[in-house]
């Protein structure tokens, strides 16, 4: 039996799930279903609630292996919820970093409901949309990054990163951007502010462990969770995904960073290669360890 190649472990969120592919696409180390099983049966239980039966089954530099379930990359699973903020921090850090190093300045611009607070999720993206396309026709939108907030009252909140870029940027000045979101649905911008130097770009996985967080990163990332997700699915959203990048936002979209953290995770980033592995395909050797390890632990008992 092979590494599993077409199949893979259905998204909870919708359609086919962005990063499993890249990972099946590295090349495996050849190995041997009674070896993948071996390895799947020491590893740790997922914590992943909603664990489909896929593994990533590494090879390290040594010889050893070493197995990880793979997520289930639901916004809504209490443990997967996790990995998402990770990758949401890590592309939006990296977004800012790199417009930053091309000397392109970044603001946080806030939009918040209107004064009766009776704005749906469909109306707030609508009212974006019509924003959007006034500030370029201004050619003051270059790349953005947008994470839609949902309060525990029920108003809803556009948090986004601007970066100036070759399609657009620049100053805009508060009292015209208030005008501007009032016209096409908003409430009163309440803040617009130039962003922090993050410093310079690097490997995604060093923006959230080389030291201190990014201010304005963590607070939008503090509404691409779980309870974001499940707010915007009792509003009766048809997406429950917070976080929107433009097409050239620095650095890659969402998929590309969740991608890149995979293979960081899964690969321990130390040369590690590995392959997916379902479960289901080595399920005679897997009863058949289980079998072995039963017989040892009564042999114990019995010595």
């Amino acid at each position: 039996m092979e590494p599993l190649e077409a199949a893979c472990p259905p998204s909870l969120d919708r359609g086919k799930p962005p990063g499993e592919a890249p990972i099946r696409q590295i090349a495996g180390s050849g190995l041997k279903p009674f070896e993948a099983a071996r390895a799947i049966h020491a590893a740790d239980a997922p914590k992943c609630p909603r664990f489909a039966g896929f593994w990533a089954v590494g090879t390290d530099a040594d010889g050893k292996r070493s197995a990880s379930g793979i997520r289930c990359k639901s916004r809504r699973c209490p443990w997967c919820s996790r990995f998402v903020a990770l990758a949401s921090y890590a592309v939006l850090a990296d977004g800012i970093a790199r417009a930053q190093a091309d000397g392109r300045r970044v603001r946080f611009l806030t939009l918040t409901d209107t004064a009766a607070g009776e704005g749906t999720v469909p109306s707030f993206y609508e009212a974006w949309k019509r924003l959007a396309a006034r500030l370029r026709s201004q050619e003051r939108l270059g790349e953005y990054a947008r994470v839609l907030e949902v309060t525990k009252a029920g108003k809803l909140h556009i948090h986004a990163l601007l970066a100036d870029s070759e399609r657009g940027g620049g100053f805009i000045p508060q009292a015209k951007l208030s005008e501007m979101a009032e016209a096409v649905g908003f409430g009163r911008v309440t803040d617009i502010r130039a962003v922090g130097e993050i410093g310079k770009p690097c490997a995604l996985p060093d923006y959230f462990t080389k030291g201190a967080l990014h201010s304005e990163t963590s607070q939008l990332v503090a509404y691409c969770g779980k309870q974001t997700a499940e707010r915007l699915a009792d509003l009766g959203a048809t997406r429950v995904r917070p976080l929107s990048l433009s097409r050239g936002w620095y650095g890659g979209g969402i998929r590309a960073a969740e991608a890149e953290l995979m293979r960081h995770w899964y690969g321990r980033n130390d040369g590690s290669t590995f392959e997916v592995w379902n479960e289901r395909d080595l399920g005679g050797q897997l009863h058949r360890l289980e079998a072995m390890d039963r017989a040892a632990t009564r042999l114990a008992l019995a010595a």
